[in-house]
């Protein structure tokens, strides 16, 4: 009994550490890019789903980096990466009104991005990436993508495997990943989340969808759904996913330890049995 308590206890641990190293993954998006000290890799993994990957920006929704004065200001770059950034702001002539949040980095990943934003400034002023024209979207469809209760065209992962949003949070959804139940508000508004969705800027979620892209239908009806879940209390609750996972794990451990510790002859005895 104790051997097999010892195995339980373990796997716990196990499963607890496989969390947190998942979790930790996913609230620091570049955790792991900046093996080379390379600014454009933070960027691209953090910045360019939203500002575009040659700074351009989004007309309307999310302001140029490349030929922006500003963000040739290191402690200008740096006080908004930390803490983010909301209201009205005019650059070059334009007036932006959104919600830039903060980004967790590492020191060292603050520092080579603040310097890669730097060498943007400096450049020619690109002509702003304009967003797909708004589409209307079907916020019941959008909610059974998220969930999972309908796939994916190109077969990518469901959000609510890592996501929770609104009321989908108990029994539905996972706490792996952010809750998103703002994130309608926190990218502008229509705009600038179907903006994201097509082209998602966490290291986290490039790999899950970089060969399986959301087609036009699925950004404009997940987006229809998240902008309904702004107003709506996130329900926090059991996470699902890892619950399930020490459910199976516990399972699969005590059918071994039964087995180890069963009424299985050993080969003393068997060679006994035979004199």
């Amino acid at each position: 009994m104790r051997s097999f308590v010892k195995v339980v206890v373990g796997a716990l641990l196990f499963v607890g550490l496989m969390a947190a190293a998942a979790a930790g993954d996913v609230s620091s998006p570049a955790a792991l890019a900046l093996q080379d000290g390379d600014g454009a890799v933070v960027y691209q993994a953090n910045c360019a789903s939203c500002h575009q990957v040659d700074g351009a920006g989004v007309a309307g929704v999310f302001p140029p980096l490349a030929g922006n004065p500003k963000a040739g200001d290191a402690a200008y770059v740096e006080s908004v990466v930390v803490g983010g950034q909301s209201g009205a702001i005019e650059v070059l002539g334009v007036t932006y009104n959104g919600v830039m949040p903060a980004v967790d980095l590492t020191p060292a990943e603050l520092t080579a991005v603040v310097a890669y934003v730097g060498t943007l400034a400096g450049g020619d002023q690109p002509t702003p990436t304009t967003a797909a024209p708004p589409q209307d979207g079907d916020s019941a469809h959008g909610e059974k993508l998220f969930k999972g209760a309908t796939g994916f065209t190109a077969g990518g992962a469901a959000c609510a495997a890592c996501h929770s949003a609104g009321d989908i949070g108990f029994g539905g959804g996972s706490g792996l990943g952010p809750d998103l139940s703002d994130v309608f508000d926190r990218f502008g508004g229509e705009a600038g989340l179907r903006a994201w969705l097509g082209s998602p800027g966490s290291a986290t979620m490039q790999p899950l969808f970089v060969d399986k892209p959301l087609t036009d239908g699925e950004i404009s009806d997940l987006t229809a759904f998240l902008a309904t879940t702004t107003s709506v209390k996130p329900t926090g609750g059991i996470d699902v996913v890892l619950l399930s996972s020490i459910v199976g794990m516990l399972i699969l451990l005590g059918f071994m330890a039964w087995r180890i510790k069963g009424p299985n002859e050993t080969y003393n005895q068997r060679l006994r049995s035979m004199q």
